[in-house]
């Protein structure tokens, strides 16, 4: 007899087939990718159009009910959409954000269904798109799972092996720390207002010579979904796990005229790093209560803003000693300028990046470069792409290498 996989229920948190007997369904054995791949076949093979679409109909609503669109199990995942369009891709981390071929989704027979199957490695996490007709692109709507950006959300993946960050959300029960309204400090160095926010731990009241963390657009890891870093200050400090630290969230954008000057400020820029040493750092030590000691000083930074934190570790390392760079694109010649010293004057660098279409290279070329030197380092490598979901993950791993006890 014909075996037919009708229909999948969920039943004791593991997804059953369901196939027919006497005309009654019966749980049958434990759906594996195996069998979802071999069901798409087996779909592909039918030849009364009516008998096929009610086949999809099937599938499709079993894997809607399961919540398991995308399909991930071990190294493979089944991206499964509908769309009446003419061709689907999916694209994201994975391809570079733009349209790949090897990235194409299959139609299911001639219904609205298509589906692509690819393998990962175990622990990746990556975001994507569904793309239609290489131009209409939107999020995943069956996949719950988002992340922001900043181009707004974008759907995302983890494979079974991937280790999240526990101190990502927030914990109700823990003492937290207060982050200031915005500040606004005038300039003369960039002859413009900057804008900044100042994390000070619990307990403020009561502790002194603090250690502190200036992080390049702030505005953006200091959000909810994007940096989280204000949850992960409060977690690692609510453990124990690093001294009390404050952070100053510094904003690119110029307040005064709405333009965001990341690239003009984040790519070796003498002035902005006058600004942090005479302007924006005296001024913080003066009001709140941070040890005036470089050593004890970190600047952090993701991209253009990873190159920026190196160019400080370069230019002015009397004002920082400790740098996190994550996924840094060294669109300069900071990595010539950190080759050619024949000593660095930094105390400590932490270096992360994702494998996928991120930083990879300019991040190993660092690394070799500062073991060159004989400067102490943290290189983390994940298998991930360009995203807040990266950077966010390690921040507390950044800042225990830096504050830990």
């Amino acid at each position: 007899m014909i075996r037919l996989i009708h229909l999948i229920v969920l039943t004791a948190n593991t997804l059953c087939i369901q196939g027919w007997a006497n005309n009654s369904r019966y749980p049958d054995k434990p759906l594996d990718m195996t069998d979802l791949v071999a069901e798409i076949r087996v779909i592909e093979q039918i030849k009364n159009p009516a008998s096929q679409l009610e086949r999809i109909s099937d599938l499709w609503d079993t894997l809607r009910v399961s919540g398991r669109i995308p399909w991930i199990s071990g190294d493979t995942i089944v991206f499964v959409c509908k769309s009446s369009a003419s061709g689907v891709h999916i694209a994201g981390d994975m391809t570079g954000w733009s349209v790949k071929s090897d990235y194409q989704c299959t139609r299911l027979g001639t219904s609205d269904v298509w589906y692509l199957v690819k393998t990962f490695p175990k622990d990746a996490r990556l975001d994507y798109k569904i793309v239609e007709d290489k131009s209409n692109w939107k999020t995943d709507p069956e996949n719950p799972k988002k992340q922001l950006s900043g181009f707004g959300y974008n759907s995302a993946f983890s494979m079974p092996d991937y280790d999240s960050s526990t101190y990502i959300m927030p914990v109700q029960s823990i003492r937290k720390g207060v982050l200031s309204p915005a500040q606004i400090l005038a300039s003369s160095k960039l002859s413009r207002d900057v804008r900044f926010w100042v994390y000070t731990p619990w307990d403020y009241a009561n502790l002194d010579s603090l250690s502190s963390i200036y992080v390049l657009d702030g505005q953006d890891y200091k959000t909810d979904g994007m940096g989280c870093m204000i949850n992960i200050l409060d977690n690692v400090m609510a453990e124990n796990l690093t001294e009390p630290v404050i952070a100053v969230f510094v904003d690119p954008m110029d307040p005064g005229t709405g333009k965001n000057q990341r690239e003009e400020l984040f790519l070796n820029n003498t002035l902005y790093a006058g600004f942090f040493r005479e302007e924006l750092v005296p001024f913080i030590d003066s009001v709140y209560k941070t040890a005036p000691d470089p050593a004890k000083r970190a600047i952090l930074g993701t991209s253009y803003g990873g190159n920026c934190a190196a160019w400080f570790g370069y230019k002015i390392p009397e004002t920082f000693k400790l740098l996190a760079l994550q996924s840094p694109a060294f669109h300069s010649n900071v990595l010539s300028l950190y080759k050619q010293c024949s000593s660095l004057a930094i105390n400590k660098v932490f270096i992360t990046t994702g494998v996928y279409y991120d930083t990879e290279d300019d991040a190993n070329q660092m690394a070799q470069t500062l073991k060159s030197k004989q400067t102490d380092y943290q290189y983390i490598k994940v298998n991930e792409g360009h995203s807040w979901g990266n950077w966010s993950a390690l921040l507390d791993d950044i800042l225990i290498g830096f504050f830990g006890k």
